[in-house]
């Protein structure tokens, strides 16, 4: 008989429902940061499979050095700089959990500053999915509702009474809260009067009374003289906002479509836990379903995960600006998403043009200037007991590899961990999480 979806979600118990070992705590450390740093995956094994999500979700610690590059950047006040300013944070951080949060809402709430044309809003953007990505839904909804780069992008300050501008209230039912066939056109129609007046003014949030229509509006068959804040109250009401949003959150941190019953699930999990996103990840990354084997290395790595992956699992630095560019050839250009849908994700990631500058980026990590990376090689040193090869191996691939494809590359890397890690990287395997 197959499980039902709320025995799924239940808590993963050690040797009963699997091994808790480095390899299981690796995954979790994978999926729910950027990377699997060594002293990470060792803190989280130790702690158990229960203890460990909390303890991820409240990482913190200085970020003084992180500080000095947003002043930077916010002086500078380019894309460049922007973009250089968040790779930087998510690779030298300590908040990697926040960080993977972040860029999940930033493809949720997908704003780009190609129509935006002002990377200090993007950076406040940012900044406003690290402060409140965490909490409940409705908060993080109505912050991002009022937030300058998103009225920019949708046209806000179009939006007036007499002429209504349907992008923000479309945008809001289709991708940010409910999904298609959760609302009719009539309800766009209407909530798009709610939010006349809703405008930007000195790169600050304005609401223009006088561009406001104060007249009755019917959303999802409500009659009432409703304003944005309670249009936004009423798309959380609506049942299929709690299991649409946690849907997005299981097929990014555990893998692909989930089917109805465990879907059913998730959105009365969700629920469960007032729609606090943090909560409900910490439930999430101990349960059952995201230990299964068939959730390990089930994601194509997007190229955040590859290439902040690699160097946090390393433990190297490499220049933000640069690494971003790098990124764009992946197929991933951050505060520049393809659309207001942001990336699809799975296999698109994966063509013969983004895996040669996946290939490209491993070799680079072993050599090329521009890069700027400093990788600390002496740790995979041989050893008695262990390869250089076996050592990369056991840091990148926990769960082992086939021995013939570590015989394999020990004959192609020799001692040589640049070569050992740029061999890692480029495997089929690496290209998952």
């Amino acid at each position: 008989m197959s499980e039902s979806g709320r025995e799924r979600l239940e808590t993963f118990r050690p040797e009963v429902d699997g091994s808790w070992n480095r390899a299981a705590a690796a995954h979790l450390v994978r999926r729910a940061t950027l990377g699997a740093p060594r002293d990470i995956v060792d803190r989280v094994l130790e702690l158990g499979p229960e203890k460990s999500p909390r303890f991820l979700l409240d990482l913190r610690g200085s970020q003084k050095g992180v500080d000095v590059v947003a002043d930077s950047a916010w002086r500078v006040g380019n894309l460049e700089s922007a973009q250089g300013w968040w790779v930087y944070r998510m690779i030298s951080g300590t908040a990697p959990a926040l960080d993977k949060l972040a860029v999940f809402w930033h493809g949720h709430f997908a704003t780009s500053d190609e129509k935006v044309n002002n990377s200090r809003l993007m950076m406040r953007q940012i900044d406003l999915f690290l402060e409140k990505g965490t909490g409940p839904f409705g908060d993080l909804l109505i912050e991002i509702s009022r937030d300058p780069a998103m009225l920019v992008f949708l046209d806000g300050n179009s939006n007036r009474r007499g002429r209504p501008n349907e992008n923000y209230a479309r945008e809001l039912m289709e991708l940010f809260s409910l999904g298609i066939g959760n609302y009719t056109e009539n309800d766009i129609k209407e909530a798009a009067r709610a939010f006349t007046g809703w405008h930007v003014r000195r790169d600050e949030f304005w609401f223009n009374k006088r561009a406001h229509d104060t007249s009755e509006k019917t959303v999802f068959g409500k009659k009432g003289d409703f304003g944005g804040d309670q249009i936004v109250d009423l798309c959380l009401e609506k049942p299929a906002c709690p299991q649409f949003i946690a849907c997005k959150l299981f097929e990014y941190y555990v893998r692909l479509k989930p089917d109805a019953k465990l879907g059913e699930a998730l959105g009365g999990l969700y629920e469960a836990c007032g729609k606090r996103t943090g909560e409900f990840l910490t439930k999430l990354w101990s349960s059952r379903v995201f230990f299964a084997k068939e959730s390990r290395r089930a994601l194509v790595a997007s190229p955040v995960d590859f290439v902040v992956g690699s160097l946090r699992t390393l433990g190297a630095r490499a220049n933000g600006q640069q690494l971003a560019k790098v990124m764009s050839l992946m197929g991933q250009e951050l505060l520049e998403p393809p659309s207001v849908k942001g990336w699809d994700g799975g296999m698109i990631w994966l063509n013969s043009n983004t895996l040669i500058s996946r290939f490209r980026f491993a070799a680079a990590l072993a050599g090329r200037d521009d890069l700027q990376a400093t990788v600390p090689w002496d740790e995979f040193a041989s050893s008695e007991k262990k390869s250089v090869v076996r050592n990369v191996v056991d840091r990148f691939f926990p769960e082992s590899l086939p021995e013939a494809v570590v015989e394999a590359l020990e004959e192609a890397a020799g001692d040589d961990a640049k070569l050992a890690v740029t061999g890692c990287l480029q495997l089929p395997e690496n290209q998952y999480v």
